[in-house]
């Protein structure tokens, strides 16, 4: 099964289980992310393949990135250096803005472009969860448990 009909019965079947709705996050500028601090996530599995979550703390609804071993929760932070990480590093990744159902931001992710993404809102949770697929999870599963 290719890469994108991989993404399509993951969506497919976590929306099955139900009160889940997958979301679809807006691309924007890194210089779009606010200035403040946030509940920060990375992974990380070599340097280029690389993610960083900005969850706005406090806001009533965590989003939360899976946890495998390539994941770490730092803690808060402020954007700028990750930014400045990835602008010197990476260089090719995207910036994305993560709405909740009802258009309310409630997190930033910017990804290598060598990494694929799925986010999904769990209703009865009270949270978004963001996947991360990454070829060196390594087991032949590319999606984070």
């Amino acid at each position: 099964m290719g890469g994108k009909m991989r993404v399509l019965a993951l969506a497919f079947a976590l929306v099955l289980l139900g009160c889940q709705s997958s979301v679809k996050p807006v691309t924007i500028e890194p210089t779009s992310i606010p200035e403040q601090t946030y509940n920060v996530t990375v992974h990380e599995s070599n340097p280029l393949y690389y993610a960083v979550l900005f969850d706005i703390p406090d806001d009533g609804k965590p989003v939360v990135m899976m946890h495998t071993y390539a994941t770490k929760r730092l803690g808060t932070d402020v954007p700028g250096a990750y930014i400045d990480y990835l602008n010197s590093s990476i260089r090719n990744y995207r910036t994305l803005q993560i709405e909740d159902r009802d258009g309310t931001v409630r997190a930033y992710l910017m990804i290598s472009n060598l990494l694929e993404y799925f986010v999904i809102e769990r209703e009865k949770e009270g949270r978004i969860v963001v996947y991360i697929s990454d070829p060196n999870l390594g087991d032949g599963r590319r999606w984070a448990p």
